[in-house]
């Protein structure tokens, strides 16, 4: 009797580390922490640490004893590893830093052309959108889309990529959706009649 509770506990236990892990992962496919967001850090047993700090425009965040460090574009556990490398290098002995974004700036892509609702669709707080779910935000496509004319233009570099929708649905059944980013923009052509 004991042995085959002992035997459910540990599957019990099994299952709960592998549900924090998928839970851990799912975090780091969540939004990246970008300007404007505001982060709580925490250091276990050093509660004079505890600050919030609202990234700057540039991407970066002062804390202390570190000084100034980039988080722009970094997940909150690669900005945990960050600021834990650099506490242990010089300052405190096994660091148990905890880093949360309290609260995501608003971040927008825009979809305009033949689409039913065209204008600034909001990104998620939890997760990244790709150009089908944008459209689909935006009311899908009007009857006189051009389905073989979707362009991309990037924010950060404002090149224009074109797709089909095809092609983007290939892309997404391949595991390789086009993610988009604040600031970018999706333009649906008309079609020719």
């Amino acid at each position: 009797m004991k042995t085959g509770l002992l035997k459910l506990t540990l599957k019990a236990l099994t299952i709960g580390f592998l549900l924090l892990a998928g839970a851990a992962n799912a975090a780091d496919a969540a939004r990246k922490i970008a300007a404007n967001d505001l982060l709580l850090i925490r250091v276990l047993n050093e509660p004079d640490m505890q600050a919030e700090r609202k990234v700057s425009t540039d991407g970066k965040i002062s804390y202390f004893l570190v000084g100034e460090i980039a988080v722009g574009g970094k997940s909150p556990n690669e900005v945990e590893k960050l600021i834990t490398e650099i506490l242990d290098r010089d300052y405190i002995i096994n660091p148990q830093v905890s880093v949360e974004v309290k609260q995501y700036d608003a971040q927008y892509v825009t979809v305009a052309g033949q689409v039913n609702r065209p204008g600034r669709i909001e990104i998620p707080a939890d997760h990244q959108i790709d150009v089908v779910e944008a459209i689909g935000a935006a009311g899908d496509f009007t009857r006189l889309a051009n389905k073989n004319k979707i362009d991309v233009r990037r924010n950060r570099n404002g090149e224009t990529t074109r797709y089909t929708y095809d092609q983007l649905q290939k892309l997404a059944q391949a595991g390789n959706r086009v993610m988009l980013e604040s600031g970018d923009v999706v333009t649906v052509a008309e079609s020719i009649l």
